[in-house]
């Protein structure tokens, strides 16, 4: 068992505002923030997954003894986001608003005061064009304005008023051509825009080029801005990424099916768990602070901050700092769901393995029958490009510049998403999605 690690004293961020804190990253963002109220609801226990009980058996620490704490004193937690209804803890307040609404959005600031946003808001991957421009491209830019006090004061003495720190969540994708292979890529590829295959992609570079350009400019009242690029996350609550859709297809597939493999199965695939990635924002956040703090005492623009140190106006990739074969992370997650494959005398009857080229066409194949039948079908040809190739990235610059190290590791990312999916499924949550 892992041991918990030794805590440096509770930090203090002001009042944070966190966009879009009712999704995925941003309720586990609000969790860490507010020293993980949520296990006092669901304390950790052991736990036992998979077909084979002794085998598939954990018994982790709690998140609150591994993650930094927070001084309650001196951090203040809001949630900005179109609907609350979901995904609430208790100690946070919050606040329903459009983001591309400016009223509404100064509304909210008057109210809140935030010395730190942090926007976490993003549709899923699958989105329409319309929502995916919406959502990442203009409500990112709305609040960008809002924050830096470009339209208008929302301090409650009717001063100038700017946040002191912007952090966007972006995504390790912005830097993929969706084709090639990319090993230990790190921030010094170019953004790639515009995808013809990933529009997602293409409104996330976008709002990052947004985001950082607006740093230190005078239009924004010389707000600190900062991007995180997380990469394939993975965690309690996730209803569209990786550890989703595999263990979808786990829980829903045939034993024969499970055996089948794209590729030749040695390409490495980055994963990160989704408390980490909240860690990596916190982390920045604290450093833009301490950046505007060494700009106000020192009476220089760039604080004395030397740029190996630089956060401000920077990206940064957040991964575990553990890539994996793609096809061993497949099967890891269908065996803690309980799926081993077509076993025969208690034996596996071994993985297939189909060259790319054929696993190509069958995704082809599958893409027009879906067009044909109105249906869309789990495989498609750039489903099977992304089973095939090499995708995983450096944290390097992270890790030296901000001090970040990942705390939960992929083997408990995974098993930890396998539990939260059982739970899911069991309270009817695929049901409630298609509703």
């Amino acid at each position: 068992m892992e041991r918990p690690r030794k805590q440096p004293s509770p930090k203090a961020l002001g009042t944070v505002l966190v966009v879009g804190g009712c999704g995925f990253v941003g309720r586990h963002l609000v969790d860490q923030l507010l020293n993980f109220p949520s296990e006092q609801n669901d304390p950790p226990a052991p736990l036992s997954l998979g077909p084979n009980k002794g085998r598939y058996s954990y018994d982790y620490p709690s998140l609150q003894s591994r993650y930094p704490s927070f001084d309650q004193s001196g951090t203040t937690v809001h949630v900005l986001d179109l609907k609350c209804t979901r995904n609430r803890i208790q100690g946070c307040t919050y606040h329903e608003a459009d983001i591309t609404d400016v009223a509404q959005l100064l509304d909210v600031f008057k109210k809140v005061q935030p010395d730190v946003v942090i926007n976490t808001a993003s549709p899923q991957f699958t989105a329409s064009h319309a929502v995916l421009r919406k959502v990442n491209i203009d409500g990112t830019r709305t609040l960008l304005e809002v924050a830096g006090g470009v339209h208008g004061s929302w301090s409650r003495d009717g001063q100038q008023k700017r946040c002191k720190a912007f952090v966007h969540t972006s995504s390790s994708s912005v830097i993929h051509d969706t084709q090639s292979n990319l090993r230990n890529a790190d921030e010094r590829y170019p953004l790639h825009v515009p995808n013809k295959v990933e529009y997602y992609s293409e409104t996330k570079a976008i709002a990052e080029q947004l985001v950082l350009q607006a740093n230190k400019s005078s239009e924004y009242g010389g707000m600190l801005t900062a991007a995180v690029r997380p990469a394939g996350i993975i965690g309690e609550g996730d209803m569209g990424g990786f550890a989703y859709s595999i263990t979808k297809t786990g829980a829903d597939a045939p034993g024969w099916q499970l055996n089948l493999q794209l590729g030749e199965g040695d390409n490495l695939f980055d994963t990160t768990y989704v408390g980490n990635v909240a860690l990596g924002l916190l982390l920045v956040a604290e450093g833009l602070l301490t950046t505007d703090q060494r700009i106000n005492d020192k009476g220089q623009a760039d604080g004395g901050i030397l740029e190996h140190e630089k956060i401000d106006g920077e990206a940064f990739i957040v991964t575990n700092d553990q890539p994996a074969y793609f096809w061993d992370l497949t099967r890891f997650l269908y065996s803690r769901f309980g799926k081993e494959g077509v076993v025969v005398g208690g034996q596996n009857t071994g993985v297939r393995a189909l060259p790319e080229s054929f696993a190509w066409l069958v995704g082809a194949a599958a893409e027009l029958a879906g067009v044909l039948t109105g249906r869309k079908g789990r495989i498609s040809r750039q489903t099977v490009v992304y089973s095939c190739i090499d995708r995983y990235f450096s944290c390097e610059k992270i890790k030296r510049r901000c001090g970040y190290e990942p705390v939960i590791g992929v083997e408990e990312g995974l098993v930890r998403s396998v539990k939260w999916y059982k739970a899911f499924i069991q309270d009817g949550g695929e049901q409630k999605k298609m509703q």
